[in-house]
């Protein structure tokens, strides 16, 4: 399957997963589109709710230093999260007086992002992708120690934009944007971020302290500009204009030919096209072509329609690893199938009676990561048009799958006007995870991401 000519050589479509609440506006973040990368968005801390996020050294019952994250409230539900471009703020208190303060040499922070495979931090591999250091408070040279009592110290520190990672079996370094945090309970692979703070000490036998906090990281990745009709309709609320009067709006997809027999066993024959557009839900748009009107009726049914987006997580326990490599290994999971409904519009030049023409959309689901790689991790995603599921029409074709186009998701809306849904949402899984349609040959596959 393939574009047609005046798409080739562009990157996949992007598409926008539902990240960023209504009171986190991002110059007007999220959609679908060629893949992208931003320039970040302006917000003022000041104008946001903001959340602290406390973690405690208790001695004899005291405490004796907290270290507190502030993070935005909107995003930060369980732990403080970190939007790209913003600084990771905070502050840390000691309470001194019942401390030796002669022996308190220094008091620094550190910032890491890790990625884990092959299983846990014990089991698998770990790689420190970001190392960041920040003095918060030394002796000076004349040794001059803490004033005993309460302290406090604010802090604002910047990730980079880019890290650089040694890959493959010669161990080229190379550069990559830093991930989005990730952790699946049935994927052997994670990327987490930590903010450890540490009290060191200098003298025998006098021992440092530690305290360590996990943090969310989110990278912002943003869809090019929409189209002007496709602008112009969200902004009015009007429907989509199809890929007839909009092509502009539209991907187009390479026609795929479907050859089955339907209920009087005769032979069937019927041309699909599939056509999509960008934007935190996936617009679709179908036409069949056929001589046989029975086929056309059993396959432009709503319920009879299999397209899902597929996500695909490649990892390996050893990044020296090539990523061609046969060890590495794929974990495939699927979204719900589209929502489909008969178009209500026709424009072309094809007789009526031989074509069918619906609409559908697919609903991302909220939270999902975006597409990224970081050396032997990589999360992939394309759209799946499976086979047709419909009583009274046999497939003639073995493989479920009829066609598979690699889309982007980013955590941005292009500028302007958010994608509306036509349908109500549900991410809701529609069948078994264990169906035939949702595994893949040499993969392995819960069903549903």
């Amino acid at each position: 399957m393939g574009l047609p000519d005046e798409l080739n050589g562009q990157q996949p479509p992007s598409y926008v997963d539902t990240l960023d609440p209504p009171d986190l506006e991002l110059d007007g973040l999220p959609g679908y589109s060629d893949t992208q990368q931003s320039p970040l968005a302006s917000i003022s801390p000041a104008d946001l709710n903001l959340k602290e996020f406390e973690y405690k050294i208790e001695k004899n019952g005291k405490t004796s230093a907290t270290l507190t994250l502030i993070a935005h409230e909107s995003i930060s539900k369980t732990v403080p999260t970190f939007k790209e471009g913003f600084p990771i703020k905070g502050r840390i208190y000691l309470n001194l007086s019942n401390e030796n303060l002669e022996y308190v040499k220094s008091i620094v922070i550190k910032i890491q992002g890790q990625l884990i495979t092959g299983g846990s931090e014990f089991l698998g591999y770990t790689y420190t992708f970001l190392d960041v250091p920040h003095e918060i408070w030394a002796r000076s040279e004349n040794g001059v120690a803490l004033l005993q009592g309460e302290c406090s110290w604010p802090f604002a520190i910047d990730l980079p934009e880019t890290v650089s990672m040694e890959c493959g079996v010669d161990k080229q370094p190379e550069m990559f944007r830093l991930p989005q945090t990730f952790n699946d309970r049935y994927i052997h692979a994670t990327t987490r971020y930590e903010l450890s703070m540490k009290i060191i000490r200098s003298g025998i036998l006098r021992s440092n302290d530690i305290l360590s906090a996990p943090f969310g990281f989110i990278p912002l990745t943003r869809p090019s500009p929409l189209p002007p009709l496709r602008r112009l309709a969200y902004e009015e609320g009007t429907p989509l204009l199809g890929p007839k009067v909009d092509p502009d709006g539209w991907f187009w997809l390479n026609a795929v030919q479907i050859i089955g027999k339907t209920l009087n066993n005769a032979t069937a024959k019927i041309e699909c096209r599939l056509t999509y557009t960008r934007g935190s839900v996936i617009p679709l748009f179908m036409t069949l072509e056929s001589d046989d009107k029975q086929a056309l009726d059993l396959l432009s049914s709503p319920k009879a329609i299999f397209v899902r987006v597929r996500r695909r997580i490649k990892y390996h326990a050893e990044p020296k690893k090539n990523i061609e490599s046969k060890v590495w290994r794929d974990d495939v999971d699927h979204s719900q199938r589209a929502v489909w409904w008969p178009a209500t519009e026709y424009s072309g030049t094809t007789p009526p009676e031989r074509l069918r023409t619906v609409n559908g959309e697919i609903h991302l689901k909220p939270n999902m990561a975006p597409t990224s790689a970081m050396g032997n991790f990589r999360i992939d995603y394309s759209m799946v048009f499976l086979k047709f599921k419909t009583p009274g029409f046999d497939h003639s074709e073995d493989s479920q799958l009829l066609s598979e186009q690699p889309i982007t998701i980013v955590t941005a809306y292009a500028p302007g006007p958010r994608p509306r849904m036509s349908t109500p949402v549900n991410y809701e899984p529609d069948e078994k995870g264990h169906s035939d349609d949702l595994q893949t040959v040499g993969e392995f596959s819960k069903g549903f991401y």
